[in-house]
């Protein structure tokens, strides 16, 4: 019996521990409801078209008008007698929001005068929302230097709002603002300039202020957004070289890598001094700079790129072939021979896998003279000998494509 009794009145105090918190949960509830509609009442009253209002204690708000330019602060509030301060700041005129040891404070200009707003708080939707009203403000000085663009895509470095990215889509548009240290709003046109961006190592660098940096950024979706609008804007406007993988532009001479997923590297071709195929990846330096570019790659993605740049040298020395009278001879892996009959001469290339290093030399069909194959310790070579004296030998990896380069070049000198 004493244990069922005792056992009842657990179950009583337990049953009121209950009551009593849902009870005091639904009072705040009901209490935080009056303050939202009671703030939102004083706003209306103040012509203040709302969109967020955010909450620093039960005697302090901060609220944001729809255009982002306002900020609204409503200070000693009280819910009871209704009393409170306000004040409001255009954003425009916000120079600073400083995260401290207490809180944030804001740094502002009213009225000439420069004044400092502290607020005693670290939550984080306070965070956001001070960030986001600071990022908005700068967007906006970006958005009046450059009026033509549409800037959909942004983000700061960092709380602080160091320095402010923002991108236009339409025409690849990529606007920076260091918003201290001298400030200085400047843009780049991402299709013209290198530029690297791994989504997996969260890591993007473009030429900041004439350096190539490595840029912060304060919000994840950031790098993505810009990832997938530039990636989609490079397939639309650029030849397909190989899909997902490699595209050309050929009015900018500008070649990108991707691997289709989270990667994409620019390459101005004009700038570049070499390429290295290493394992596992694609290494290019610059004329101008001890910068080395570097690009994953697997073997069949190596082969693609070598494909490509073989084909960018040979239309070096001609725009075009006729498939049916000119022929493109393999002497070795990284040679050509070419009886160009379209244009009377014949073409020896080198290096055809490499960009500065590649080198070619013509002659003439009228300057041939004489040729002979001749036998080395690593093959064959065809010796060339021209009316001016010179001698050319074209490094033949088979003895049947030596073969074939003689008969080729007899059956032109004997015509």
């Amino acid at each position: 019996m004493i244990f069922l009794f005792l056992t009842a009145i657990v179950f009583l105090l337990t049953a009121i521990l209950v009551i009593s918190a849902v009870l005091f949960l639904r009072s705040k509830k009901t209490e935080k409801l009056l303050i939202n509609e009671t703030l939102r009442d004083i706003l209306d009253e103040k012509m203040f078209q709302l969109k967020k209002i955010a909450t620093v204690d039960n005697h302090f708000f901060l609220a944001i008008n729809k255009k982002l330019n306002k900020l609204a602060v409503i200070k000693n509030f009280n819910i009871k007698t209704l009393n409170y301060e306000y004040e409001e700041i255009m954003t425009l005129f916000i120079t600073d929001i400083i995260q401290t040891g207490s809180g944030f404070k804001i740094d502002y200009i009213k009225q000439g005068e420069k004044k400092t707003l502290f607020i005693n708080s670290h939550n984080k939707e306070l965070k956001d929302f001070l960030y986001k009203i600071h990022k908005a403000a700068n967007i906006k000085k970006i958005e009046e230097k450059y009026v033509e663009h549409n800037f959909t895509i942004t983000s700061g470095s960092d709380f602080e709002n160091t320095y402010v990215w923002a991108y236009c889509p339409i025409n690849c548009f990529f606007a920076y603002f260091r918003t201290k240290n001298q400030p200085s709003i400047q843009k780049i046109n991402l299709r013209k300039k290198h530029f690297t961006i791994d989504l997996n190592y969260n890591y993007f660098e473009a030429p900041i202020f004439g350096e190539y940096q490595q840029l912060l950024y304060y919000e994840n979706n950031f790098l993505r957004d810009l990832f997938s609008s530039l990636f989609q804007t490079i397939k639309q406007k650029t030849s397909m070289i190989s899909e997902d993988l490699i595209y050309y532009d050929d009015y900018n001479n500008i070649l990108y890598l991707s691997n289709g997923l989270n990667s994409l590297q620019s390459l101005v071709l004009s700038e570049i001094e070499e390429v290295h195929y290493l394992d596992n990846k694609l290494s290019f330096t610059l004329f101008d700079e001890t910068k080395v570019i570097n690009f994953p790659a697997d073997n069949n993605f190596i082969k693609e790129f070598e494909d490509f740049v073989t084909g960018y040298n040979l239309r070096k020395i001609a725009s075009n072939f006729n498939y049916k009278i000119d022929k493109l001879i393999n002497t070795t892996p990284n040679t050509k021979l070419i009886i160009d009959s379209s244009r009377d001469r014949i073409v020896y290339c080198a290096n055809l896998n490499t960009i500065s290093r590649f080198s070619y030399l013509t002659i003439s069909f009228i300057n041939l003279n004489d040729v002979k194959i001749e036998k080395s310790q690593d093959g064959y070579f065809v010796r060339i000998y021209t009316k001016d004296g010179e001698i050319i030998d074209v490094t033949c990896k088979k003895h049947e494509v030596a073969q074939y380069i003689l008969a080729q070049i007899k059956s032109i000198i004997n015509s």
